[in-house]
């Protein structure tokens, strides 16, 4: 009760991660742009979600490094991500809701691409854990 819902350290992590993401999806839209604005979109939009899925994992603890975090203890936040994962596919893939987003299907080479370019989010967030958690051992 006596902590803010957005203190220094929650408005620098949504500064630091935005950026990349930003970055991130307007690379992968510029990639496709020329080729198909379709494509362009369902790869912006995808990577944004894919973005999303990796920061969540991020975001289980404000210092801890996800890779000494058991991935599996928190079977809610399991369950939630196969049922995005399975929306997301769905919006893809099916043909009635490529109708209704304008989606078009991404190959495996792009899903490639977009994971590669989501993932980096993990990196960034991890260099300011590390940095935090020294920072921390200082004071």
């Amino acid at each position: 009760p006596k902590k803010y819902l957005i203190d220094k350290l929650m408005a620098w992590r949504m500064l630091s991660m935005s950026l990349p993401m930003v970055a991130g999806i307007l690379f992968v839209f510029s990639r496709y742009l020329d080729i198909n604005i379709a494509k362009a979109l369902t790869m912006s939009f995808t990577t944004m979600v894919v973005f999303q899925w990796f920061n969540v994992w991020n975001c289980r603890h404000e210092t801890k490094s996800i890779f000494r975090m058991n991935l599996f203890s928190n079977k809610y936040l399991i369950g939630a991500m196969m049922i995005v994962i399975s929306l997301q596919m769905f919006a893809i893939y099916n043909p009635f809701l490529q109708k209704i987003l304008k989606t078009t299907p991404i190959s495996f080479s792009e899903w490639i691409l977009i994971i590669l370019v989501s993932s980096s989010i993990i990196f960034i967030e991890e260099i300011r854990k590390f940095f935090h958690r020294r920072k921390i051992k200082l004071a």
